[in-house]
């Protein structure tokens, strides 16, 4: 049993692998749904959510603030990308609190 006012300690409660990079297609397809951080190979970086991953590609949807075509002001429009593996540099699930 350990007493504060004897020793003084800190403690740490993590994720096993939470903020580890993500590799494998496997592991993008358990991921659907959740907020990503990504890093290509032409160093474009993207956080998005991942809607669709297969054994080549994935696929990310954000929304983003653009200029109206007419007029002054913005809107919030959809934006999708399609990136193979092979493009990927780093991929690290953002985690909500």
């Amino acid at each position: 049993e350990l007493d504060r006012d004897e020793i003084d300690f800190s403690l740490e409660v993590t994720s096993a692998g939470a903020t580890s990079p993500l590799e494998h297609a496997r592991q993008f397809k358990k991921n659907i749904g959740r907020s990503l951080e990504i890093r290509t190979t032409d160093n474009t970086k993207y956080v998005a959510n991942l809607v669709k991953a297969d054994d080549e590609a994935i696929t990310l949807q954000w929304k983003a603030r653009e200029p109206k075509p007419i007029g002054k002001g913005k809107i919030t429009v959809k934006k999708e990308a399609v990136l193979n593996y092979n493009e990927i540099e780093q991929a690290k699930v953002k985690i909500k609190f």
